[in-house]
């Protein structure tokens, strides 16, 4: 029965790899996985909804990333790295696929990480989500979001209703703070400086997918059907 079950496990993981969502910020690394979550078998793996589940626990580890994200700090690989591996050994052990949104950020978690291929966890593919410096940042300062119901809004693609209303709630949207042209510069100094590394690391392994992300949502999502083969 055992046997059986690990054989049923192999072949769907042929079909539904864990992957990697790569990409600077607002490439959309986040929303595809979302759509893939939804309409296929994975669980989507975020570091920030780790770090905040610690918190909301108060475990001891979550006192210790609350006081620095408190200070302004960034979380740094040891804690990041235990909480990633100790919720992919869970995974791993249901037979549950997954999908990782925001890590790894940088070449020393991504060595991590390929070494957990020693307990069973292995990467089968990454996607990296390609979009210009100047493009993020026209797509990003145009953003809109609802503070009450959360959804999302691009002044071009998909815009509120008149006077900056909720299509939903009909609350006033707003714009980001970190939405602004000056912070997003800063942010992908950051992604250019630590996380573009990983491009040549991960196509060294021959596991890296190139999509075009500066398309819509659906068109990038069946762009990653196509590259995986899913039907």
């Amino acid at each position: 029965m055992i046997e059986k079950s690990q054989e049923v496990y192999n072949e769907h993981a042929k079909k539904f790899p864990n992957i990697i969502m790569l990409g600077a910020p607002g490439a959309g690394k986040g929303s595809i996985a979302t759509k893939m979550v939804q309409n296929n078998d994975y669980v989507q793996i975020s570091t920030g909804d780790m770090f905040r589940q610690e918190i909301k626990n108060q475990t001891p580890l979550g006192l210790k990333i609350k006081s620095i994200l408190d200070s302004g700090a960034y979380v740094d690989d040891s804690i990041t790295n235990q909480l990633v591996e100790k919720k992919l050994t869970e995974l791993i052990r249901e037979k549950k696929h997954f999908i990782l949104d925001g890590y790894p950020r940088t070449l020393a978690q991504a060595k991590f990480l390929l070494s957990l291929a020693n307990v069973g966890i292995k990467i089968d593919k990454v996607i990296l989500l390609e979009i210009t410096d100047e493009q993020i940042i026209d797509r990003l300062s145009k953003r809109r979001i609802c503070l009450n119901c959360k959804t999302i809004y691009h002044l071009q693609s998909f815009p509120p209703l008149p006077g900056d209303l909720c299509i939903k709630c009909h609350e006033k949207v707003t714009k980001r703070p970190d939405d602004e042209p000056e912070v997003i510069k800063k942010r992908l100094s950051i992604y250019n400086e630590q996380t573009k590394c990983l491009i040549n690391f991960y196509q060294e392994l021959g596991i890296l997918l190139k999509i075009n992300s500066y398309q819509t949502i659906d068109k990038v999502y069946n762009d990653v059907k196509e590259a995986l083969k899913w039907s």
